[in-house]
Formats: structure tokens, sequence, C-alpha cells
């Protein structure tokens, strides 16, 4: 479906477009977290907001994001990468400035107000990581052809950098709202113009990427997507990514910050208007999980795929179990050797699925960036998927319903995870009969 003549020149300024990249994910991530301590304060003055509201509105930027990820890369291609990457972070900043726009209408904003106003915000920062995601990878793919080292260099530095910043990202938020309040949404707009300033000045991209793609029917697309390899790993994807979801964005900080109280539970309430003790958790927490990743380096590529993916997944449903056990009083000798394994155990998911992608990848090396492409619908698609599920299930236990939540979805992530290992087999003694 290809045909390749010779490499590009290389670009000039990728280190500028994942620094970039690394400023996107710090704002967007303090941004959702932000959201939730807005959401509390709206609450505090009498606006009817709730978990439930709070998961939906977040939820439009991550339906944003499915909806036009796939649309933004193919446009990309054809339209070069830089105006793409100029552009998104200006959407996302729009959007962030927009968030505390109910407020400023009103002292006590209407429910109707906030729906629209917020709603419009997330849309606007959902189309904005939209663009930013697949016109980044693009672009770091123009740049590393024919040279593998250089390719590995590049993709390891942008995964840190989104990684990373979603883990300062959420630190940063809840600090930041507690010493800013509405101004935060201010200051964050101010990091996107940044990161698009970045881009604008030092990417100096080469011709674009010298491979035709021959024309390919709709049909001949559908068919690689719905390949059985693929098909069978995507549910326990979107899973873990909906665990994500879950816990890394709005819900958190709405309940441990928020005025809700459960009988037996502890932590509901508990960082009620203290956001920097809220922020040293989280970061504690993210310190930790990003230690857990760089120790999974060492055996991802080691050890065989699926049996690490089937028990990374597991590590949720033990880290939960650990926190519920913790939120209802059960010793700490007890609840935090569980909940600091199950973490260890979840944090190799993600490297391991990637690893995963890229071995199907490899068999349909024609339609590679489409499968790829897969990545940025998976995510979406279970962040969506954890904020609305996250809302819901808050509205009803507060943290107890996030952590039962989490454990039916490790549960679905391990019998996805079942039936891929089964297919694998099946396509592997095809594959040894031919």
């Amino acid at each position: 479906m290809t045909s390749t003549t010779s490499s590009p020149p290389r670009t000039r300024g990728t280190g500028a477009v994942i620094l970039a990249q690394l400023m996107l994910r710090i704002a967007s991530a303090a941004g959702a977290l932000a959201l939730g301590s807005y959401f509390v304060d709206l609450s505090r003055q009498g606006t009817s907001v709730g978990p439930l509201l709070l998961g939906i509105l977040s939820g439009t930027g991550f339906l944003a994001e499915l909806v036009l990820a796939p649309l933004a890369g193919s446009a990309s291609d054809r339209r070069g990468r830089k105006i793409f990457l100029v552009t998104a972070p200006l959407l996302a900043a729009a959007g962030v400035l927009l968030t505390p726009g109910a407020s400023l209408l009103a002292a006590v904003p209407s429910i109707a107000l906030v729906v629209v106003i917020v709603g419009t915000s997330r849309l606007l920062d959902g189309a904005g990581a939209a663009i930013a995601a697949p016109t980044t990878l693009g672009l770091l793919a123009d740049s590393s052809d024919g040279d593998p080292r250089r390719r590995g260099r590049v993709t390891s530095l942008y995964e840190l950098s989104s990684s990373g910043g979603i883990a300062l990202g959420a630190v940063a938020g809840p600090l930041l709202y507690g010493t800013l309040g509405l101004w935060t949404f201010a200051v964050l707009a101010a990091v996107y113009v940044v990161a698009s300033l970045l881009v604008l000045v030092f990417l100096r991209p080469g011709p674009a990427s010298m491979i035709t793609p021959a024309r390919a029917s709709l049909g001949d697309r559908v068919r690689v997507l719905v390949q059985p390899r693929l098909l069978a790993f995507l549910p326990g994807w979107i899973a873990v990514n909906a665990i994500l979801g879950t816990w890394v964005t709005s819900q958190i900080t709405f309940v441990l910050a928020g005025d809700g109280r459960a009988d037996g539970q502890l932590f509901p309430g508990a960082f009620r208007g203290d956001e920097a003790g809220l922020s040293i958790v989280l970061g504690v927490y993210v310190l930790f999980f990003s230690l857990c990743i760089v120790a999974w380096a060492f055996f991802i590529g080691r050890l065989p795929t699926i049996p690490v993916l089937f028990v990374t997944a597991a590590g949720a449903l033990i880290a939960s179990v650990g926190l519920m056990l913790a939120n209802r009083g059960a010793p700490l000798a007890v609840a935090l050797p569980l909940v600091m394994i199950g973490v260890f155990l979840e944090a190799g998911f993600t490297p391991a699925a990637l690893t995963h992608l890229s071995d199907i990848s490899a068999e349909f090396r024609d339609d590679r960036g489409l499968i790829m492409g897969a990545y940025s619908v998976v995510v979406g698609a279970g962040y969506l998927l954890g904020n609305l599920l996250g809302g819901v299930f808050a509205q009803w236990l507060l943290f107890d319903g996030l952590a039962l939540l989490t454990i039916g979805l490790a549960a679905i992530a391990l019998v996805s995870i079942t039936t891929m290992s089964a297919v694998e087999k099946r396509l592997a003694r095809q594959r040894s009969v031919s």
C-alpha cells in the first residue's frame, strides 16, 4: 500500500516539540484536577453540581479527542505538521480560559450556565489534545526515518514527556487552585501559549514524508483494524485506560477534597480545604508510579508479553482492594503493601501494551500508522468511559465506588487478555501449519 523513495531531510526542532508536549500534558492534567476543585467551590456556593455532572463534562474532552484524533492525524499528513502543532495549544488555551466563565458571569451560576461554559471549554481542550498527539507522533516518525536509534530516542522521550507531564500536572493542579483560585486557569492558558510559541519559533520541518501512500478504500482500512489480534486486545486496553480515567482526572479531587461523606469511609472529604496536602499525596503516588515504570523497563521485552499483560492488569485489582481496606480503616501494615504491590504491577501494563501493538503492526507494515493510531482512540475511549462511569460510581459510593469500578474494569481486562491469548495461540497454529 506504500512505496518508499528516499528519507526526507532531518527535521530540526524536535526537542522543542517534545518540550511543548510536556507542557501540554502538564497543563491538561493540572486543568483536569483544578476543574474538580472548581466544582467543589461551585457546590459550596449553592450551584447544584455533583460528581456525575463533573464526569459527564470531563468526558466531553475525551470524546472530542476520540473523534478528532484520526482526522487530525490524516490532515497533518496532507497539510504539514507545524500548523497543527502551533494551533493545538492555542485551542486548549482558549478552552481553559473559558472554564471559570460561569463564576465570572454570576456569583452563584446556574447549572445550565455551568454546563454550557464548562462543556465548551472541555471540547476545546479535547480538540487541542486530538490535534497535538497524532501530529506530534507523525512528526517524530518523519524525523527519524532510516535512523532506528534516533527513533528509539525520540519516541522514548515522547512517552517520558507524556507520562511525566501528566504526573506533574496532577500534583500541580490542586496546589495551584489552592493558591490562585480562578487565576489558575489563566496560568494554565499561558503555559499552552508558551508551548505554541516553542513550536512556532524552533521547529524547522523538512519536506513532508517522501513515502507516497497508495490509495486505499475504506473497506481495506477497516479490514486492517478489525483483524483478530487487534480486536481481541482492544477491550482490555480500553478497560485499563478507563481505570486511569477514573483516578487521574477530576473525580479524585472532588471526592477527596469535597464535602461528601459516607459512613465507614475515611477518605471522602479528608483533604477538604487542604489542596497542598492533596498535592503531596498525589506527588508521592506519581513519583512511586514513575519509579515502577523505570523498573519495568528492565523486564519488558525479556518476558513474554501476554503473561505480563495479564499480571499487570491484575495489579489494578490488587491495588483497589488495598485502597478499600485503607478507606475502611484497616491497618496500614495490611493495606499499604497491597497498594504498593498492585501499583507496581499495573505500572507495567502500558509499556507491555505498546510492545504488543508494535508486534501486531509488524505484520501490516504498509498500514503501521493506521494500527498504531489505535493508541489515541484507545486512550480517548478509555478516559471517556472512566470519567462517565467514575461519576456514576462516585455518586453512588464515593471512594469505595471508584475502587469497586476499578475492580470491575480490571476483571474485564483480564477476560480480554485471556481471549487474546487464545486468539494468538490459534493464529500461531495456523501459521505453523501453512
